[in-house]
Formats: C-alpha cells, sequence, structure tokens
C-alpha cells in the first residue's frame, strides 16, 4: 500500500467498520503511513436527510476513528475534496449515515462544573481527539444535545394515577413490552418510530428489517417492564424505552441506575401529556423494581423530552453534532 488517503475497497484486506452494515456508508477512506491504516472513516451523500422541515442532500462523515489531531484533520481534508466533488455542500459529523445510528462529540463532560459524572450505557463518547480534528478541518456545532440525571427516584404513583385515569378517559393504556412476541412487538412499533422521528434533524428513514436488525440485540439488555407501549385501540401511539446502566455493571458497581434512552409519541396525540406520563410511568417501574435513580439520555436540547426532564433532574452531559458549509 503507499502512501496517503485511499478508497478503503481499494485496499488489500481492508473493509469499512464492521458497525457500518446497517448505516450502509457511500464510499470510505483510509489514511495510510507506512503500509498501516492510521485513520479512517466511512461517508454519505446520495440518501437525503430531514432537517429544519425540509429534505436535503448533506453529507456526512462517520465511523471515524483516528489517533492523533493531524491524521484525523487530514483525512478529513481529503473527505471534504471528495463529498465536494459530488456536488455536496454542507457536512456534519461525526454521523454514521443517520440520527438512527451512532452521532455527535461531547462538548461539556460536566456543566455543573464539578467532576465528570461516569459514562453511562449506550452514551457516545469518542476520544477528545475526534472533536479536535473536526475543529481542525473547519468544523463547528451545529445542533446540541444533553443528557441529565435524577438522583433520587421520587414517589410519583399519586399523580400518575391520576393521568393514568385521563389518558384512559381518552382511550389511552400504556402496558409493558412483550417479550415473548418481541419481534411483532418491534414491528408493530415500527411505523410509530418513523412517524415520532421525521421532524428530528438530520434523520432518513430506516426500513423495518434494518430496523429490526438495529434493536433485536438491544433485547438482551432489556427489562420488559422497563420499555412501556402506550395503545389507543390496540394500536402503539407513543413507546417509553429504559434500560439498567450495563456501565455499573461493567465497572463491578451495584446497578442502581436505569438509562432512558428513548421516548416517541405520535404526533397526534402530542399536548394531552403522554410522554410525561410514560417518562412517569417508566420511572416509577424502575423505583419498584428497586433502582434509585435514572439518566434521561442524549437528548435533543430543543426536543419536548427536555422540557419533560428538566423538572426531573439535573444536566450531567452536553453534546454536539458538528458541520460546516463547502
Amino acid at each position: 500500500m503507499t502512501d496517503g488517503v485511499h478508497a478503503l475497497a481499494d485496499l488489500d484486506g481492508a473493509t469499512v467498520p464492521a458497525a457500518s452494515t446497517l448505516s450502509r456508508p457511500d464510499d470510505a477512506l483510509g489514511l495510510v503511513r507506512d503500509g498501516a491504516i492510521v485513520a479512517s472513516c466511512a461517508l454519505w451523500w446520495r440518501q437525503p436527510l430531514h432537517v429544519g422541515g425540509e429534505t436535503a442532500y448533506i453529507g456526512r462523515i462517520g465511523h471515524v476513528d483516528w489517533a492523533t489531531e493531524a491524521d484525523g484533520a487530514a483525512l478529513l481534508a481529503a473527505a471534504l475534496d471528495r463529498l465536494r466533488a459530488e456536488g455536496v455542500d454542507r457536512v456534519v459529523g461525526p454521523l454514521d449515515g443517520s440520527t438512527w445510528f451512532g452521532y455527535r462529540v461531547v462538548t461539556d463532560p460536566a456543566p455543573d462544573g464539578g467532576e465528570p459524572a461516569l459514562p453511562f450505557a449506550l452514551e457516545p463518547w469518542p476520544p477528545a481527539v475526534v472533536g479536535s480534528a473536526f475543529e481542525a478541518a473547519g468544523f463547528g456545532p451545529v445542533d446540541h444535545y444533553l443528557s441529565s440525571r435524577v438522583d433520587a427516584l421520587p414517589d410519583e404513583s399519586a399523580r400518575l394515577g391520576a393521568e393514568m385515569e385521563e389518558l384512559a378517559d381518552g382511550l389511552l393504556t400504556i402496558r409493558a413490552f412483550q417479550i415473548d412476541v418481541a419481534e411483532a412487538e418491534l414491528r408493530a412499533l415500527h411505523p410509530l418510530l418513523l412517524e415520532a422521528f421525521a421532524e428530528n434533524p438530520y434523520y432518513a428513514p430506516l426500513d423495518v428489517d434494518r430496523f429490526l436488525a438495529l434493536y433485536q440485540p438491544l433485547l438482551a439488555q432489556v427489562d420488559p417492564d422497563l420499555v412501556l407501549v402506550a395503545e389507543q385501540e390496540g394500536w402503539p401511539v407513543g413507546v417509553v424505552l429504559a434500560v439498567p446502566d450495563a456501565a455499573q455493571a461493567a465497572r463491578g458497581e451495584a446497578v442502581d441506575t436505569v438509562v432512558v434512552k428513548t421516548l416517541a409519541v405520535a404526533p397526534e396525540t402530542r399536548g394531552r401529556g403522554l410522554g410525561g406520563a410514560l417518562v412517569r410511568a417508566v420511572q416509577e417501574a424502575a423505583r419498584a423494581k428497586g433502582y434509585r435513580s435514572a439518566i434521561h439520555a442524549l437528548m435533543h436540547a430543543e426536543n419536548d423530552s427536555v422540557k419533560i426532564s428538566r423538572h426531573l433532574g439535573r444536566p450531567i452531559r452536553r453534546y454536539a453534532l458538528l458541520g460546516r458549509s463547502l
């Protein structure tokens, strides 16, 4: 292999990252030095994304891997040239194709000014050299996100009971995920999540087969009592997913925290308090199981979930997606 930037498909034995199988990049690049790949990334530009209420063709750089800022910046310069040649005029990263997959860098590891909270399960936290290489290549924040923590789960059974009665008057019910028919449950939730997430920045639809491949591996971490589905006339109109914080177990700690990873409600049910009820219901289910705290993970700074979380927790981490024009 000669030194320089090459398409990974052109290098003997080099492949795009295994994680990119579901996100299907349009190309992948590697920076080669002394016969070894020292930096790599994947590129997307052919599938449009939803941004700001419109559909746009935006370049994405993801599945990034490098050890030094200089190598990352050199590779990113070549990636920008590649995207520019394809007629791309806006680029974001790190983003593995769309927001269904991995994205974001940590911009503030400790918003309260103290020691950073320990990483939690499913949290993206790429090395600082990733963000610094993007900044060296002219990228800056284009969207902001945060995670917050509820230090002590409150007893909200009384409030929740009143909310359940009110929802029932509107023919809405909340039940636990049925793990014994997990695939059927996921298939029923697929159109709800497509509809609920369609307004999220940098979103692209995901077909049901890739949706199943993405979520089925999570089932091993799932306690069905912590995945709640809201139904109206037998059809899902809301869902909240929480998982035990496996990062605590990996550190040898007692697992006393749940990570609220996904909250989605159908557009036609918004404004009826369903999102808040789902969050309170899953936290109450966690409290009943002996969990003491919860993390509301990776919320877009302008989403309704942040408004819900603001009443319940304190920010513990801030993140950003980076971008630039060409």
